[in-house]
């Protein structure tokens, strides 16, 4: 889930060291979905669950699949943030943690959505849940040079990843160094991020 402000800056969470998956990796906003939850309620519910909000209403709007919901902030101050799709079909990706978290594989369908903000971010108090350690707002210019430089960097490792494989280190898809938690998770970023550009 892509938080924008009304400046056009979006959240991105550093995860804290401590948590099993991805310690200290950049993320945006994300939240699995439980038995028999619609997508457009998991993204409300997840608003509630890292940012700290109470949602008033929610509703579908007219042209599906955008929503809209009204949410109370920490300071009991309430907003209306207008709440859409950007992928036309789900987007699936598969992670193969390796020797790191006991060979886990990692498999899901997941939408990227856009909730945008109707005030400055520094107008809304939000109240970040404990595994994030960190915080930043940026702009869509410098998430595009964020992602390629990080792209960059893990191309340089592909070749040593690739020796280690091939000398009998099992599947591990990494990166272990990046500011994104895996070449998957970026690849989904950035196919958020061009969905982003033609939509702003």
């Amino acid at each position: 889930l892509f938080i924008m402000d009304e400046s056009g800056l979006f959240l991105f969470l550093k995860r804290s060291s401590g948590v099993v998956t991805c310690p200290s990796t950049w993320s945006i906003l994300g939240e699995h979905s439980i038995a028999n939850e619609l997508a457009h309620d998991t993204v409300v519910r997840g608003m509630e669950e890292e940012l700290g909000l109470k949602k008033q209403v929610s509703s579908l709007g007219t042209n599906d699949p955008s929503i809209s919901a009204d949410f109370q902030t920490m300071s009991n101050n309430s907003i209306h943030v207008a709440i859409q799709n950007i992928t036309q079909y789900p987007l699936y990706y598969i992670r193969h943690y390796g020797p790191r978290l006991d060979n886990r594989i990692d498999s899901q369908l997941t939408y990227l959505w856009l909730a945008r903000l109707p005030k400055r971010h520094d107008e809304i108090q939000i109240k970040l849940d404990d595994e994030v350690a960190d915080h930043k707002w940026i702009s869509l210019e410098e998430f595009s040079d964020w992602i390629e430089a990080d792209a960059r960097d893990h191309d340089k490792e592909e070749e040593e990843e690739h020796n280690l494989r091939h000398h009998g280190r099992k599947n591990d898809d990494g990166p272990p160094s990046g500011d994104f938690c895996h070449h998957t998770i970026r690849s989904l970023y950035a196919k958020g991020l061009d969905n982003l550009k033609l939509m702003i």
